[in-house]
């Protein structure tokens, strides 16, 4: 099983769970937090602004009627030395300036009031003042540093709380998950995972020891039930291939021990009759020893020794001995249509001659009269084709039983040919397979032999 990363563990999701509630309560709480301070803030200072310009019109309000500029200019001093002032103005009821301080224009960030001085119900003149945030801000701003402290602050406290946490909720769950891990590639019927503590993970841990005991018991249960299926069929496979010895060997036996009997005892044989008997034990007796040379190559079949060479060659060498040898008494004409573009070929020269030479002689038998063959090689994308196909009438029943070992349609066939193909077939990697045409068209039997080049 791949290893999981940090981030996908448990534990670092509980810890950045906790960490990150923390992060957004603290900073939602500095947010509010400050927010309210700097409203109440304001409104502290704007109250304090409008008590100062209300005692600043006050003060002023004789020396406005009089105009007496030295008296207004002692109070804008007076109130210009307030902390926070930056600017004051006094106006008459023309709004002429009597007395002032400060620059012309006022600051956006400052905080301007007026007040109007009045006589009676008359408005003499008024008072602008105007004072700076800056004190404030520092203070806001000095808050919201603390906050942000306070936040780091929490954020640690709470990464290692949710660490500590994680690491008591999941260390047992850690603890199960290497167990498990570890059994994986153990095949030992005794593994068990440790039950650490009794919780919620000890009653898992006490389930899957109770599922792997009854595993272990399945699996030696399918154990003994393999051994049985493999010698039940191991056995059926003796008697079979007993009884196909038997079968095949019992005829040539009898017809040898009948010659001999009437070569040895039948004094009154003509000498021709004598010479048929003989050429009778001989031609069983050759069958007998074909008989046992394909049991012993399809028992102990030959290594497969595979070599770069031409496989065109090689089809058309076994095609040539076959002509000269078996071909004479059934006249049959091969036609070949090998491939120029197939090129060097890895496989077993003298394995793939056993291959072409089965595939011609059952061809050949499966044919009553003369007829045609044609051999044919080609190459698809990283797999090299040998095709064989007749003119004969056609498999009849299921085609896939003609591969069996042992199972023949022909009176003195052993029933190995189409084995030994199959097999050596697959020894090359590839696969052998019979293709039968529809019985409304021309029967014919091509057999493929695959593998990779």
């Amino acid at each position: 099983m791949k290893p999981l990363r940090y981030y996908q563990t448990f534990r670092f999701k509980v810890v950045a769970s906790i960490a990150l509630v923390h992060l957004v309560l603290m900073l939602t709480l500095v947010i509010v937090v400050v927010q309210g301070q700097e409203r109440t803030m304001d409104a502290v200072l704007h109250r304090n602004a409008e008590s100062l310009a209300r005692m600043v019109a006050i003060a002023s309000r004789n020396a406005v009627l009089t105009e007496n500029l030295g008296t207004l200019q002692q109070i804008v001093r007076y109130a210009v030395h307030k902390s926070g002032v930056r600017r004051v103005r006094i106006t008459n009821a023309q709004r002429v300036v009597l007395g002032r301080s400060g620059p012309r224009r006022i600051r956006a960030h400052w905080l301007t009031v007026r007040h109007t001085i009045r006589v009676g119900r008359y408005s003499v003149g008024g008072v602008t003042l105007s004072l700076s945030r800056a004190g404030v801000w520092r203070q806001m701003a000095a808050a919201r540093n603390t906050g942000l402290f306070l936040t780091l602050v929490a954020l640690i406290l709470g990464g290692g709380a949710g660490w500590l946490l994680s690491r008591h909720l999941t260390g047992d769950l850690e603890g199960l998950m290497r167990d498990v891990q570890r059994l994986g590639g153990d095949h030992d019927e005794e593994r068990r995972v440790r039950v650490r503590r009794h919780n919620e993970v000890g009653v898992l841990s006490e389930a899957f020891n109770a599922m792997l005991a009854r595993l272990a018991r399945a699996h030696r249960q399918t154990e003994i039930e393999r051994r049985k299926q493999a010698e039940s069929e191991r056995l059926a496979c003796l008697t079979e291939t007993a009884a196909a010895i038997v079968h095949e060997i019992r005829n040539p036996l009898a017809s040898i021990v009948s010659g001999v009997e009437l070569i040895v005892d039948d004094k009154g044989a003509s000498e021709s009759e004598r010479r048929e008997f003989v050429a009778l034990v001989r031609d069983e007796s050759r069958r007998l020893n074909a008989v046992l040379q394909n049991f012993l190559k399809w028992t102990r079949p030959a290594e497969t020794l595979r070599e770069a060479g031409d496989l065109n060659a090689v089809v058309g060498q076994v095609v040539e001995m076959y002509d000269m040898t078996l071909n004479r008494d059934h006249h049959h004409v091969f036609r070949l249509a090998l491939s120029a573009d197939l090129g060097p070929v890895s496989f077993d020269a003298d394995q793939i001659r056993q291959v072409v030479w089965n595939l011609l002689l059952n061809s050949a038998e499966a044919m009553t009269s003369a007829g045609t063959i044609t051999l044919e090689t080609s190459a698809e994308e990283d797999w090299v084709y040998i095709k064989v196909a007749d003119t004969g009438s056609g498999v009849q029943g299921r085609v896939e039983r003609l591969f069996a070992p042992f199972y023949t349609t022909k009176a003195e066939g052993t029933g190995l040919g189409l084995a030994l193909v199959r097999r050596i077939a697959n020894a090359h990697g590839g696969w052998v397979t019979i293709y039968q045409p529809p019985p409304r068209r021309p029967g014919r039997v091509r057999y493929y032999a695959g593998g990779e080049p």
